[in-house]
């Protein structure tokens, strides 16, 4: 994989100024959106930082508020909102009792590709448990203790309870603590689903943390790294923790001899986005980061086991842009940067450049950035998430890295056809911008793909609309979850073909769930005649699938189609027909 020398373009787009008292529509490169408030439903007081934002297998939206310690469910079309579980009671300290809040709070959550085939568990990552607080030079700070616990949502009253810890005691921060939480959509060659989340550095050796050390390029500390973890206990290795830790890690823990270590990949500094895509119709998938830079270089990473990501010894590309000189010393987590690309060919057996590096900068730029000290003086966006979108429902957009900035709105990169680099051969611009001035913490797709829900962060500032880098002022809708429509241009009538009268449909037929893992449900009137002609077909028409039933509550097979977007036609024996898009993410077979 070859990485390019990457600037950042601020690209033009033609827009209104976002009014969030009623919906607007906006116009960006050509293509239409219409924007509007999904939380709250009304009024103008937001979510107290809302943090990740998931859309779940019962078609709602799994929001975590970080400050709040609150989960709340989202209907993503009427606005209907619930508090599902309040976690103060999982922590030991309180907003009053320390002097510096730990960088997100409660961070992660992810839903098990099972959850409607006897697994209805949801994990989630948070910052338990205060060690101590003190201050530096660079001002206040705490250290913290932070896990990964698996709960059991109960379909009967529409709860979470605890079940147990995947992993606990990780190290915590006021800063860099990164937290973003992700399972790969397939079962892997051990035949289990896995468990992936990133660790900060914890913002050692810089600001009120500078005299914390680094330990990114440590693999036996469990900071600045990829963990991978297990969905559920493995009974076939030893007891306890260890059961947790995938018997294929890359790397030895200190324990027995057969005994892994979480970790996955290291020389992190920050990555808050984490995101699985294919782009080989869900044969595959690349686990995709967004890293944060220090003072620029943010980056985009393709994260793969046992595999250095550079940090601190690089920033971004191996280009020599923080490489110091006698006389022109320039600092990655406050200490002098030897030499990029010497560090780079001593480690290039394991060391992967980032795909993409906003703001890609010259060492004559960074040593005048170095000197800043307002970090919107920075040239960074500050990526805090990243979406894969592959659902084709917005012409152009298949196959791109939809990246959540805190300085500035989201970004859209579009990926060569093999999803391993940004492609700027057949689109003119690496970079296509959205919602500038917004200060966003999270992205999310729908699965039909015409519709994006997206977290407004509610601290602090962007660059404003203009983006101009140093200039700030404080985002609008703060704390609020908008939605983003396409909309789609209709096409004309054909008037050269006969109107023939609408058939009556079928009612009250659920199907469910949509998502779908191997099995659909559908649920039917008693009343209805049948048998029922089940039919599945590939959204170019073609027939993947067809069967009778004869119960008004039955099953569809799906386990063995690959991974899309479907339509489903049944016909009752009045031959009344109803038909449904369903996405599918089925287990691919070695014959498909």
């Amino acid at each position: 994989m070859k990485s390019r020398h990457v600037c950042l373009l601020f690209l033009p787009c033609l827009c209104t100024t976002l009014n969030l008292s009623a919906q607007k529509t906006l116009t960006y490169y050509s293509q239409s959106f219409k924007i509007d408030t999904l939380y709250p439903a009304t009024g103008s007081t937001g979510m107290t930082s809302p943090w990740e934002v998931v859309y779940g297998p019962d078609d709602s939206l799994w929001v975590t508020a970080s400050h709040d310690y609150k989960i709340y469910k989202i209907h993503p079309g009427n606005k209907g909102s619930r508090m599902v579980l309040d976690m103060n009671s999982y922590k030991d300290f309180t907003a009053s009792g320390v002097t510096a809040w730990p960088q997100g709070g409660l961070m992660g959550l992810a839903i098990h590709p099972d959850f409607y085939n006897g697994k209805p568990w949801v994990y989630i990552a948070y910052v338990y448990h205060n060690i101590s607080c003190g201050v530096s030079s660079g001002g206040n700070y705490c250290s913290y203790n932070t896990k990964i616990s698996r709960f059991k949502w109960n379909f009967s009253n529409g709860t979470l309870t605890y079940m147990d810890d995947v992993i606990s005691g990780l190290d915590g921060s006021n800063d860099h603590n990164s937290g973003r939480l992700r399972i790969d959509p397939l079962k892997e060659s051990d035949g289990n689903y896995h468990l992936y989340y990133t660790i900060g550095d914890m913002g050692a050796g810089q600001l009120a943390n500078v005299d914390r050390a680094e330990h990114a390029q440590d693999t036996t500390i469990i900071e600045g790294k990829t963990l991978r973890l297990n969905t559920e206990p493995d009974p076939t290795l030893p007891s306890g923790p260890q059961q947790w830790i995938p018997g294929d890690n890359p790397f030895p823990a200190g324990g027995a001899p057969a005994s892994k270590s979480p970790i996955y990949s290291f020389g992190h500094r920050n990555p808050q986005g984490l995101v699985f895509g294919s782009v080989d119709g869900g044969v595959s998938y690349i686990l995709y980061s967004s890293e944060h830079g220090d003072r620029s270089d943010d980056e985009v990473n393709i994260i793969n086991p046992h595999t250095n990501y550079g940090w601190p010894k690089v920033a971004g590309l191996c280009d020599d842009n923080y490489t110091s000189t006698l006389n022109d010393s320039l600092y990655l987590a406050g200490k002098a940067v030897i030499s990029e690309t010497g560090f780079c060919d001593t480690t290039k057996t394991t060391l992967a450049e980032p795909i993409f590096s906003y703001y890609n900068w010259s060492r004559a730029q960074n040593k005048v950035v170095a000197g800043l000290s307002n970090n919107m003086s920075w040239p960074t966006v500050a990526p805090a998430a990243i979406a894969f979108y592959g659902q084709g429902a917005i012409p152009g957009w298949n196959y791109s890295l939809l990246v959540a900035s805190l300085k500035n709105g989201l970004w859209r990169l579009k990926l060569k056809s093999d999803g391993l680099s940004v492609d700027s051969a057949s689109n003119p611009y690496d970079t296509l911008h959205y919602l500038t001035g917004y200060r966003l913490r999270n992205v999310t797709i729908a699965p039909t793909g015409d519709t994006l829900f997206i977290a407004v962060d509610n601290s602090c500032c962007t660059l404003g609309p203009t983006g101009t880098i140093g200039k700030s002022v404080a985002t609008p809708a703060a704390g609020f979850i908008l939605r983003m429509v396409y909309l789609t241009t209709l096409a004309l009538p054909d008037t050269t073909r006969a109107i023939v009268p609408a058939q009556p449909q079928p009612t009250n037929i659920r199907v469910y769930p949509n998502p779908a893992h191997g099995t659909l449900y559908v649920d039917a009137p008693p009343e209805d005649r049948k048998p029922w002609l089940v039919q599945l077909y590939t959204t170019t028409g073609q027939l993947l699938k067809t069967e009778a039933a004869y119960q008004h509550h039955f099953t569809i097979d799906v386990q063995n189609i690959r991974t899309g977007i479907y339509i489903l036609r049944l016909t009752n024996a009045d031959g009344i027909s109803m038909t449904s898009r369903v996405l599918i993410r089925g287990t691919e077979i070695a014959s498909l």
